[in-house]
């Protein structure tokens, strides 16, 4: 199982030197938000997904403190040390719970939020149900540096349904795990009993905090370390006793996908946006695949459909260094009276491709594979979305305010 915080390693590097379409990306709307979002990677601080302009930035009160200066060496961060027992100040825990193990995971609810982040962190994601390790439920904080180039910085919390129990971290670019440096006993999380391992990842250390959310269901909050001076420990507990769990409460999304036909049905939503001013930009988006949630995940992910919200922005010198020449197409068409860029359908992989610019502010993307949209096409689905209320100032809700 390839784990999701690794993956955005994998897909920073994509954004940085890559023209083709994402290796996470065709790893199938894992860790992304569309095939064409990395336009919008803010350089080497840019965290995994569409990142778009930061019109909508925003920094949460009382949640995350100033920025710490940028990320230090590997050596400041000083890794690898091997654990001691924890005998700090245990937060108390919040008092929503998930009543029992997830036996499956919906596209649509919002598992899991973050009720308090350390400080260094600009950007936030959430997504849940098939990801590229199977059914499950991620939310991540990402650091605005890392210690060393192409590593992840950052703290990752992590649902899994029924019977699936936490592995190792994959190693990028080996066929293997990262090798366990040590396991000890941590303080009950929110009532259960939990442990504390740390990984050597590429030579700097990953810490995961694990516990039983209900019988046969594991949490797990990840960090990898940042800065100098952290103890990842305290930061794992602190998360994890202060996270805001739910069953009911529903994906907050920019708009309303609509005129999705029938027999197509959700198996990935995936928001993310800034927690800072100069954090990543926001994204939104559905994926839907027309294959029974009782097929193997390679088939759900082969034939999609899939619709990303973004807000526009239009280019200019800086935002054009900062792309590093990884611009969004010139429009080609008009939609609706909006400049477009639409790519018919070819190929053996047979994708039809439309991105309609500055729609009330926002910029909509359509991907679909052959067949998922049958006899209307991605124009057509676009005419059928109600766009009146979005904006670009939009905000996630993926943090308690």
């Amino acid at each position: 199982m390839t784990e999701e915080m690794d993956v955005a390693r994998l897909m920073r590097a994509e954004v940085e030197s890559a023209e083709q379409p994402s290796a996470v990306l065709n790893i199938e709307q894992a860790m992304s938000t569309g095939r064409r979002q990395r336009w919008y990677g803010r350089g080497a601080g840019a965290a995994l997904a569409a990142v778009v302009l930061a019109v909508g930035a925003v920094t949460v009160p009382g949640l995350v403190a100033p920025d710490r200066p940028s990320a230090p060496s590997l050596e400041m961060v000083g890794a690898l040390a091997p654990l001691e027992p924890f005998t700090g100040q245990v937060p108390s825990p919040g008092s929503s719970r998930i009543p029992a193990v997830l036996e499956m995971v919906d596209p649509t609810v919002q598992y899991v939020r973050f009720g308090w982040l350390p400080s260094g962190l600009n950007g936030v994601q959430y997504q849940v149900g098939l990801l590229l390790s199977g059914p499950g439920v991620s939310l991540i904080g990402h650091a605005a540096g890392s210690p060393q180039p192409n590593s992840w910085g950052g703290v990752a919390v992590s649902l899994y349904p029924k019977g699936v129990t936490p592995s190792a971290p994959q190693v990028i670019g080996i066929d293997g795990r990262a090798p366990t440096v040590s396991t000890v006993p941590a303080p009950q999380v929110r009532g259960a009993a939990a442990t504390f391992t740390q990984y050597d990842v590429e030579g700097t250390d990953q810490l995961c905090l694990r516990w039983q959310y209900a019988p046969d269901g594991w949490a797990e909050v990840r960090v990898a370390p940042w800065a100098s001076g952290q103890d990842a420990r305290e930061i794992a507990l602190h998360v994890a006793q202060k996270l805001t769990l739910s069953t009911t409460e529903r994906v907050r999304m920019p708009v309303q996908v609509t005129g999705v036909p029938q027999n197509l049905r959700p198996i990935l939503t995936d928001v993310g946006g800034p927690l800072t001013s100069d954090g990543t930009r926001w994204h939104a988006g559905v994926t839907y695949s027309a294959e029974p949630p009782t097929a193997n995940p390679g088939s759900q992910r082969a034939k999609t459909l899939d619709v990303t919200f973004s807000p526009y922005f239009k280019m200019t010198d800086k935002i054009r260094t900062e792309l590093n020449g990884k611009l969004p197409p010139q429009p080609n068409t008009t939609v609706d009276g909006h400049q477009a860029y639409f790519t018919p359908g070819g190929g053996p992989d047979w994708l039809e491709s439309l991105t309609v610019y500055d729609v009330h502010g926002l910029t909509v993307s359509i991907d679909a594979h052959r067949g998922t949209l049958a006899e209307q096409g991605t124009k057509e689905l676009f005419q059928q979305l109600d766009l009146t209320g979005a904006t670009p100032n939009w905000r996630t809700a993926l943090v308690v305010d």
